[in-house]
């Protein structure tokens, strides 16, 4: 069976370090067979159903060209419920503008073809590339086009997008030219960066003040190494995944103020030693005691990605790519090291699933696994996890 791997990065954003080497380009075009196709057009099919105002929006929005550029089209089409329920109305979506309905309708179109085989047999989630591309002016050092991408994913008997159940996996309608997948929520483009959901959550307070602290600290010592550029958002940076602690997890810990937190690390770890070759003679550059107890929750991917390899791609996973691929993810090895060089870069973390949903821990430690509080936040910059526990460090 192909590696789960091909399908978490586009074709052209792939991974050019991962361990994984059996990574195929994903399928283009329809598959061919000795059956006979749908003798229908997505078009033709969506005319004569149910889906009145994706239909209304869709007509109203002069996307005419943008979806006659592609010769195979996925949608993911919300039901009449759906729109009233996201506030588009029949009313309102006769009085929006082409510009307002081709933004809401982008995000659900993805201009490559994905039927049912494409996606049922692969454990995990497809990214499927939209035709929604937008300005980030404000969010991070984004200055150019952002392209938004959706996951789906069979989990179960469900249709899953970015992790969450939209609908059965039967409701799926294959057409000549593409396929419509029919959802029960009309999707909604990321708005924040993980920076930016972490300021504005009360509840990830001691998880701001441990990242902002450790800044500081590196800032004053002439140290760069983009942590705050990966989670904050930067086009030269992949985006991840990303498990942050809540203020129960740190007190669990015993870090009750920010001023515990710099206790730790200043009587642990400052000054902070610049870079060097360590026993292995890999370069590597210390970081704050802190930091050293938090790069697995994700940064020491994101950074690696990068740094390294400048990829805009990235390994992005929601919870059902954590219960589905645990053993595959655990302990993945993604660079390969390289003497007076950088060292291996590995997910540091142990996934297993129970009943169907994740569990985690640091990798090599006496720990008990630890589930999501919260799951499956979709940020601009990859897909934010909540844990009420911190990964420990090996003794």
């Amino acid at each position: 069976m192909k590696s789960f791997l091909q399908y978490l990065i586009p074709a052209f954003l792939m991974l050019a370090a991962c361990s994984k080497q059996d990574i195929e380009p994903e399928p283009v075009g329809k598959p061919v067979t000795g059956e006979k196709g749908p003798d229908k057009t997505w078009q033709e099919i969506l005319n004569t159903s149910s889906y009145t105002l994706f239909r209304s929006a869709l007509q109203r929005a002069q996307m005419t060209d943008m979806l006659q550029a592609s010769a195979s089209t996925t949608l993911l089409v919300p039901d009449d419920n759906a729109f009233i329920a996201a506030g588009w109305t029949a009313d309102r979506i006769s009085k929006a503008t082409p510009a307002e309905l081709k933004a809401m309708l982008s995000v659900h179109i993805m201009p490559i073809f994905l039927d049912l085989t494409s996606i049922e047999t692969v454990p995990g989630n497809i990214p499927a590339v939209t035709l929604s591309k937008r300005l980030l002016g404000g969010h991070g050092n984004w200055s150019g086009d952002y392209t938004d991408v959706q996951f789906l994913g069979k989990h179960g008997d469900s249709l899953l997008v970015n992790g969450r159940a939209e609908n059965k996996w039967s409701a799926a309608i294959s057409a000549s030219n593409g396929t419509i997948f029919p959802i029960t929520h009309v999707l909604e483009a990321p708005q924040q960066t993980m920076w930016e959901y972490i300021e504005s959550n009360p509840d990830y307070s001691m998880y701001h003040a441990a990242l902002t602290i450790s800044d500081s600290l590196y800032t004053e010592s002439w140290i760069s190494l983009g942590v705050m550029d990966a989670i904050k958002s930067n086009p030269a940076y992949a985006q991840f995944t990303l498990f942050v602690p809540t203020n129960a997890a740190f007190a669990k810990a015993g870090f009750h103020t920010p001023e515990d937190i710099l206790d730790y690390i200043m009587t642990r770890s400052y000054p902070i030693p610049y870079a060097d070759y360590d026993e292995n003679l890999y370069y590597v550059q210390p970081t704050t005691a802190m930091d050293s107890l938090l790069m697995a929750n994700g940064l020491e991917v994101a950074m690696a990605l990068g740094v390294y390899n400048n990829t805009k791609g990235g390994l992005v996973f929601f919870s059902n790519d954590l219960a589905d691929n645990a053993s595959q993810l655990s302990w993945l090895k993604l660079m390969n090291g390289q003497i007076y060089n950088t060292p291996p870069v590995y997910i540091s973390l142990d996934f297993k699933a129970v009943n169907g949903q994740p569990l985690v821990k640091r990798h090599g430690v006496n720990q008990a696994y630890i589930p999501l509080s919260k799951k499956d936040h979709r940020v601009i910059n990859g897909v934010v996890h909540e844990v009420d526990d911190l990964f420990k460090l090996p003794n």
